[in-house]
């Protein structure tokens, strides 16, 4: 006959767990967005986006509001896990395409695909050129989805020297993909 088992009681989520689970549902998805935009596959941005609140949950005790949004915060982590990622893997910052098929829409023709493909691979193939700190940027701004206050919460500057910034990184994209056109 076996031993009976003790009773143990239901467990009770942290509040640290019932925050970091609203935080999920809130920016997981702006997260793995904005990590997506660095990455040459899913899973891999998968990955950090979950090291990203995995880190969240180990410090949201020292969390603190009064010094900015829970969604700055987030993405300051996100941006540590990603260099660190980055760091760790060496990756080439450039990317094929066919490594990104998540990100490349369906179009409804094939030959409508293929123009689509042509010109996400010369995006991403202007946006290798770039500076690093244009492409976070960019990254931040049209990968994660922030408006330009919370890309400026994120990177610690005010709100003008990121429109600033940005106007120039976009105008420096265009002349480069005006400059492959030719």
């Amino acid at each position: 006959m076996e031993p009976a088992l003790p009773a143990t009681a239901p467990v009770r989520p942290t509040p640290a767990a019932t925050l970091c689970q609203a935080w999920y549902e809130a920016y997981g998805r702006e997260v793995y967005s904005y990590v997506r935009f660095h990455l040459p596959t899913a899973d891999a941005a998968e990955d950090v986006t979950a090291d990203t609140f995995l880190k969240a949950f180990r410090a949201a005790d020292r969390f603190d509001e009064a010094r900015g949004s829970a969604k700055a915060w987030l993405f300051r982590i996100a941006q540590n896990t990603l260099r660190d990622h980055l760091r760790r893997s060496r990756l080439r910052q450039y990317v094929p395409l066919g490594a990104m098929r998540d990100l490349v829409a369906e179009a409804p023709s094939p030959e409508e695909r293929l123009l689509w493909e042509e010109q996400v691979a010369r995006l991403l193939a202007s946006m290798a050129e770039l500076r690093p700190a244009d492409r976070e940027l960019i990254g931040l701004r049209y990968g994660g989805g922030l408006d330009t206050a919370q890309v400026a919460e994120v990177l610690g500057l005010r709100e003008a020297v990121v429109r600033t910034r940005l106007w120039r990184a976009l105008d420096r994209l265009r002349a480069l993909m005006v400059e492959e056109d030719k």
